[in-house]
């Protein structure tokens, strides 16, 4: 039954190991939207050209286009041997822990804050004062 379960496994994919994976948390600095990316440490990266690192990446995360801001976030990173990060550099963003983009994350996704009701009243007592506030422009 194991060769079975071999060929099985060929077809059907064993589960992503945790270590496979890097996920990269940044905030546009454009749209200052977090957004996150996954860099597949098996098949996404290529040889360096630096004396220090093994392996390079380069990546490109595309925002959401929520609030009619659409911006872009170029990383790059570099690894050892052992495909553990050594550095990264960002253009058009910053670098997040999980944390701080858990906590960009929800203050993105909540909703605006309400208008005070100071401000209507005051709208309301300018249309009371006799102003013209439209409707026919002035020419009726």
């Amino acid at each position: 039954m194991s060769l079975l379960k071999r060929i099985a496994s060929l077809f059907t994919g064993r589960p992503a190991s945790s270590s496979r994976n890097l996920t990269v948390y940044v905030l546009s600095t454009r749209c200052n939207e977090p957004l996150a990316a996954e860099v597949d440490t098996l098949n996404a990266l290529s040889g360096s050209e630096d004396s220090d690192a093994t392996y390079y990446t380069r990546k490109v995360i595309q925002g959401t286009g929520r609030n009619r801001c659409f911006t872009q976030v170029e990383v790059e990173l570099w690894f050892n041997s052992q495909r553990g990060l050594l550095r990264h550099t960002i253009s058009g963003g910053r670098w997040l822990t999980a944390e701080e983009y858990e906590a960009e994350l929800e203050r993105f996704n909540a909703p605006p804050p309400e208008e005070d009701a100071e401000e209507d009243t005051q709208e309301d007592d300018t249309e009371a004062d006799g102003e013209d506030t439209g409707g026919s422009g002035g020419f009726g």
